[in-house]
């Protein structure tokens, strides 16, 4: 679904009215309302097109990266703060965590979570409800599945984020409607792994090239088997059916042999590979402004290091650079685990060949003296543009892969791991290894390989949003926060409080 064309819906979806009061009732024979928009395929794909455009925040030019990053990467052990970063209250708050209720960053990331919630249960009910005279089955069949999809995954986005949520498995059709009282942990992974149930059963394996980025069968699988393993590592009763659940989700993506491991791990995230073989879903970004649609952003100035010229926002930690270096220069040509030039700039005989300078065309130390940054600053790589031009662009529209086969492979693997199958988990960990140009790992228990899990997913997965999560579910934030000299984390601290805005709103909410 062609991102460029994401500004026009939006617009359709605002229009929707959630309220049928009927003293707020203004009715005009040539408007189109939440009552009168759905009548073809045609109106099912754009209402399902607003449900896709709140992904991953990317709605406003400033913010995608304000809202996005500083939510699900300041938590992290993984980075520290740039020096611009510290003049702005609301992200350092949540870096420290001692963000409140009021913290505009995490405000808008839940209520744009929930814009896209409502989108989705209007194609839900809306199109669900459809003809066979206004659409065919198959057709309504698909569409009702990805918004379900949609529904899940922004249900656990937020699930991720906040202790308790509230299920919105309806849009609010008045007033009335909208206070609702947040919901057990237990009850919101039920709901969660239903939706992406539902979802698998009804998705193709694939999608045709004008649809490239939609959810497939395969995305809902994977998102399947990482509802349940993390679910799993929160049952206090019997975990093994959640971890059963994932291991058969998991297997069949694996067995699909639809996706496989790129071999430039860098070309997925510098705009060269964009919708690789690896990736299971991608957030879909664009340069084209056609009539006027604007879907590029200045993330990467948001993300490039000082000594590139950035606004100096976040920085990759003392502790992730060790992490990298732990195993020593024991690649296959004699340099530490690839992943680590590909994720990060550091002083290094690697960034500073003369004869062939990989800093935009320069060494690093000879651009970080000219621009007067400190060299012991590790500046993030991933994500930033492959050329030059590029990087000095106010905006790029370069993707974002969501979830990719490597994360897949390394949530299979834990999930066998827990259910004693660590021979078979210890397969799926070497062939992320292989493509990091590391050899296999050494070690054989159960215990080796969760320690070599938890290394291979900071090594792979660093600035993707998954490292406090992970720290969270194996009951290691606290002890290992401490460790990397990150302070505050402490039980209460553990998610973002429900925003003010929710609570002024809603009346079933203390």
């Amino acid at each position: 679904m062609n991102r460029y064309i994401y500004l026009f819906f939006i617009c359709i979806g605002l229009s929707f009215s959630a309220c049928n009061e009927d003293h707020l009732e203004v009715k005009s024979p040539d408007q189109l309302t939440g009552e009168s928009f759905w009548r073809n395929e045609s109106d099912a794909q754009a209402g399902l097109a607003a449900a896709y455009s709140q992904l991953e925040c990317a709605i406003e030019y400033w913010s995608f990266a304000e809202i996005k990053f500083t939510v699900e990467l300041f938590p992290s052990d993984l980075v520290k703060l740039g020096n611009d970063a510290l003049n702005y209250e609301d992200w350092f708050s949540i870096f420290n965590f001692n963000s409140t209720a009021g913290n505009t960053q995490t405000s808008q990331y839940w209520n744009i979570h929930y814009r896209g919630i409502n989108y989705a249960n209007q194609v839900i009910e809306k199109v669900g409800a459809m003809t066979e005279e206004q659409i065919s089955t198959d057709a309504k069949d698909k569409i009702v599945a990805e918004a379900k999809f949609l529904r899940a995954y922004y249900h656990l986005k937020l699930l991720l984020n906040w202790e308790k949520i509230i299920l919105r498995d309806a849009y609010p059709k008045g007033l009335s409607s909208i206070d609702k009282a947040v919901s057990e942990r237990s009850e919101c992974w039920d709901f969660i792994i239903a939706d992406f149930e539902a979802a698998a059963s009804k998705l193709p394996e694939s999608n045709t090239v004008e649809n490239i980025g939609r959810a497939t069968k395969y995305t809902a699988l994977a998102y399947l088997g990482k509802a349940n393993l993390f679910c799993a590592s929160e049952t206090t009763a019997d975990a093994k059916p959640y971890y059963t659940a994932a291991k058969t989700a998991f297997a069949s993506v694996v067995a699909s042999g639809n996706y496989s491991l790129e071999s430039s791990f860098i070309s997925m995230f510098n705009g060269t590979n964009q919708n690789s073989d690896e990736v299971l879903f991608e957030l879909q970004l664009s340069t084209n402004t056609d009539n006027g649609a604007w879907f590029k952003f200045p993330y990467h100035r948001w993300l490039k290091p000082a000594g590139l010229g950035g606004w100096d926002e976040i920085a990759g930690s003392d502790y992730l650079l060790q992490e990298f270096k732990k195993e020593g220069k024991a690649a296959i040509d004699g340099r530490f685990d690839h992943r680590l030039y590909e994720t990060l700039f550091f002083e290094d005989e690697y960034f500073n060949d003369d004869a062939n300078p990989r800093v935009y065309g320069y060494t690093f130390n000879s651009w970080w003296d000219w621009a007067g940054a400190p060299r012991n600053k590790t500046g993030f790589r991933k994500y930033l543009p492959e050329s030059s031009e590029e990087l000095s662009m106010n905006s790029i529209g370069n993707n974002i892969p969501l979830l990719r086969y490597a994360d897949v492979l390394l949530m299979y693997a834990e999930t066998l791991n827990e259910l004693d199958e660590t021979a078979s988990a210890i397969t799926h960990i070497n062939t992320v290894r292989t493509r990091a140009g590391m050899p296999a790992m050494t070690g054989s228990s159960k215990t080796e390989v969760s320690n070599q899990i938890e290394h291979e997913r900071v090594c792979e997965l660093a600035m993707e949003g998954s490292r406090f999560h992970d720290l969270r579910r194996w009951g290691k934030l606290n002890a290992t926060m401490a460790d990397h000299g990150r302070t505050g984390v402490s039980d209460a601290t553990h998610f973002f409080p429900i925003p003010e805005s929710e609570t002024n709103s809603n009346n079933a909410i203390d």
